[in-house]
């Protein structure tokens, strides 16, 4: 095993106790790729204030800049691209390696459907490893870590795809309050953490020990290879006395690459993306309505919500980052139609409920819009009318002549939104399932599904667990 694989590496940068420095200005992606820039928008700003034993070598990193060998029809499929970044060893690792390859893919079906929502954002997450020349394997820890679901944190817990604790994500640049939390957003989060991987694989020159790094933190790590900078056999690698459960990351990360590098011999077909998975970032230049932007582009509302989850309210936030993800088919309507309205409009629509009936030409020549706005923002034809009492979204100025501005909340969600909206959990000493069930009201046989855990399954201190909402 090679103590640093040939990888082309940035700059070393400064040591950090949790999070990554300043990345490199991006270079520019192909037209197939899962996300596009739509309009200038500057690089995302990271600086930082303050088991078995089995003799299997450990695989060196493939030279990616060689010439592939897939056939050109197939070099653009997500899989393609996603195998032949893989760097690390798969299938035969370990024996745990296998049984969790068999876990993942208990129900091959549910798998699969798992991975077509995850698209989107597993995506978006392979043009920045593509950008940073990182191993494909990682592209597949978000789905570890959360099933690529933008997970709300509560109380300091872990939160977004990536599960980064607060200061964490503080310490990577990234924006976190009651208004925008960057953890939640799918790019900001991506971004950083594409940056901590590689500041790791600068700092280890192991991949096994970069994962190990993201699950247990950097300096724990460091503390126990101390000066040993030598190449680790596996056996090596195995006795640092870190958590099994950061053991146990690193052999869930190898299964699911050993899977999605052959899937046929766990009974998979893997989902191919249709072209509302491609994600296109749009930059806003003023805050606008989350409801009123999913009608001008069409998007149904959850879907504009997960995928910009990072927005914590239904105004976007003055002093958020101005971008919203959109799937590709939906840029075109929604720059036309945001466009033909001076930007700060967009800032102060409000929801109000009509005094008197009142028509959708009659309500834009009032507000001095276009017709077509005034439809689109409330999602129905320019010839419709509507009754007195009706709630209909308006500029404010003309809303509160016309009617009375409701109390802005988030929409709800629909029952699948609802029943994947989650939290984790970290097992302390003393925590059982029946405790923490109790606690979270819960059942306890729904604590064992959510994550997986057999009838004898026993809890470790610093384990994460899933806990769905339940309504």
């Amino acid at each position: 095993m090679n103590a640093r694989l040939p990888l082309r590496r940035l700059a070393l940068a400064p040591m950090l106790l949790l999070a990554a420095c300043a990345t490199a200005p991006r270079q520019p992606v192909g037209q197939d790729s899962a996300i596009a820039t739509a309009t200038s928008l500057p690089p995302l700003d990271l600086r930082v204030e303050p088991p078995d034993r089995i003799d299997v070598p450990f695989a060196p990193a493939p030279d990616f800049t060689a010439p592939g060998k897939v056939a050109a029809a197939d070099a653009n499929s997500v899989w393609v691209r996603l195998r032949t970044r893989f760097a690390m060893p798969g299938c035969e690792y370990s024996p745990a390696v296998q049984r969790w390859a068999r876990t993942y893919t208990q129900g091959p079906d549910r798998f699969a459907a798992s991975l077509k929502r995850a698209l989107p954002f597993l995506m978006l997450v392979l043009d920045e490893l593509e950008r940073n020349d990182l191993p494909g394997e990682f592209a597949l820890l978000p789905y570890l870590e959360s099933h690529y679901e933008p997970v709300v944190g509560r109380n300091g817990t872990p939160a977004g795809m990536w599960q980064f604790m607060p200061e964490t994500a503080r310490s990577a640049g990234l924006q976190v309050s009651p208004h925008y939390d960057g953890r939640l957003d799918a790019w900001a989060s991506s971004s950083a953490a594409v940056a901590m991987l590689k500041r790791y694989q600068d700092e280890f020159g192991d991949w096994r020990l970069v994962d190990m790094a993201f699950n247990a933190g950097e300096y724990r790590v460091k503390k126990l290879l101390q000066d040993n900078r030598t190449a680790l056999s596996r056996e090596e690698l195995a006795s640092l006395k870190l958590s099994p459960i950061t053991h146990d990351h690193l052999a869930k990360l190898l299964a699911l690459g050993c899977v999605v590098n052959d899937p046929e011999r766990f009974g998979v077909t893997l989902p191919e993306p249709s072209e509302d998975d491609h994600l296109v970032r749009v930059t806003l230049t003023a805050p606008i309505d989350m409801r009123v932007a999913a009608r001008l582009a069409d998007v149904p509302e959850d879907t504009l919500r997960r995928y910009n989850a990072g927005h914590r309210q239904s105004r976007i936030s003055a002093s958020a980052p101005m971008h919203l993800l959109l799937p590709k088919p939906a840029l075109s309507r929604f720059q036309q139609r945001y466009t033909q309205l001076a930007p700060s409009a967009w800032s102060t629509w409000d929801a109000v409920k009509l005094r008197e009936r009142s028509g959708v030409e009659e309500l834009a020549g009032a507000a001095a819009v276009p017709i077509d706005l005034v439809g689109a923002a409330n999602g129905v034809d320019t010839a419709r009318e509507f009754a007195a009492g009706a709630t209909v979204f308006l500029p404010s100025t003309l809303g509160k002549n016309v009617g009375t501005p409701l109390q802005q909340q988030p929409p709800p969600l629909s029952p699948e939104a609802q029943q994947r909206a989650s939290a984790t959990v970290t097992v302390k000493n003393g925590d059982n399932l029946w405790t923490l069930a109790k606690t979270h009201k819960v059942k306890v046989g729904d604590l064992r599904r959510w994550n997986r855990l057999g009838d004898k399954a026993q809890l470790k201190p610093g384990q994460k667990l899933f806990i769905q909402a339940v309504d």
